[in-house]
């Protein structure tokens, strides 16, 4: 059977509202493990998945034998997840949330049947969510990606993920359903390789100047779009004040915007902020009037 379509609210590309995302819980089942504000973030997730999907071409490559196409359960561009100490599921599950519903996706695009997976995808994220809750404080911290508003660091020392291994066992339980139920699908395997990302500071600008510019994480806006009856009320979803002509050190990656001049005007959207890698620093300007 077919996993479950998500409905077409949810991948709009202006942000979804409570009702959009209300709607995915057909498709999204609550289980009885889920931890406390987690099914909050995991629908949160699947409306961030699939507002910006990978394309075929990425998903699938050439396997280094036998000249087939492989998919690959490792996403080397995965967004990560913002440490936000007012939402404490989000920082420590949120990375979960966002690959099982990556993979739940992918999965059902590519036309694997969900037998193939469903399975497989439950048992892995139990496991992770196990890992996730014994995560101390520093190490949840460690692993997000949004320097914490009070500019400080995270802890030094390395990240010693309790997840390795993880990965392979998944990929490996899919590609045994898969052969046995679907064998003339792409192999699924789990090869990685992920290099560090990189990227210099981020200016943000107004045209014309004078507008103030608030953004918040897209993927931290839903979850707060589950729980606040305002999501863009700044104070209530922790939303960010990003002073116009100042460097600032990224995080990079998809956020909500809205931005007001003086007279009042309003614009609000989503705009995605990558590393320029020719560049020193990302410049981004948001105009009152135009794109």
């Amino acid at each position: 059977m077919a996993a479950a379509a998500l409905p077409s609210a949810a991948l709009a590309q202006t942000p979804p509202d409570a009702a959009a995302l209300k709607a995915i819980e057909a498709a999204i089942p609550v289980r009885d493990w889920y931890p406390p504000g987690y099914y909050d973030v995991r629908i949160a997730a699947e409306a961030q998945i699939a507002e910006a999907p990978r394309a075929r071409s990425q998903i699938l490559f050439d396997c280094f034998e036998g000249g087939s196409q492989c998919y690959d359960v490792i996403d080397c561009t995965a967004e990560g997840v913002p440490f936000t100490p007012d939402d404490p599921a989000l920082s420590r599950y949120g990375r979960t949330a966002l690959e099982i519903s990556r993979l739940r996706a992918e999965l059902a695009r590519l036309s694997y049947p969900e037998a193939v997976y469903a399975r497989p995808l439950v048992d892995y994220e139990r496991k992770l969510i196990a890992i996730d809750g014994g995560r101390s404080e520093a190490d949840v911290k460690l692993a997000g990606t949004f320097t914490p508003p009070d500019d400080t660091a995270p802890p030094p020392g390395d990240f010693d993920d309790p997840a390795a291994g993880l990965d392979a066992e998944l990929a490996a339980a899919i590609e045994a359903n898969r052969r046995r139920l679907a064998p003339t699908l792409p192999r699924v395997i789990v090869e990685g390789g992920c290099g560090a990302g990189e990227g210099g500071p981020i200016v943000v600008r107004t045209v014309p100047a004078g507008g103030e510019v608030l953004l918040i994480n897209a993927f931290a806006f839903k979850v707060c779009t589950r729980r606040q009856p305002d999501p863009w009320d700044r104070f209530a979803c922790k939303w960010n004040e990003w002073e116009t002509g100042v460097a600032r050190t990224k995080p990079y990656g998809r956020f909500v915007y809205q931005v007001k001049w003086p007279d009042g005007v309003v614009r609000k959207g989503t705009r995605e902020i990558a590393p320029n890698m020719e560049e020193t620093s990302v410049t981004v300007t948001f105009r009152k009037v135009g794109s």
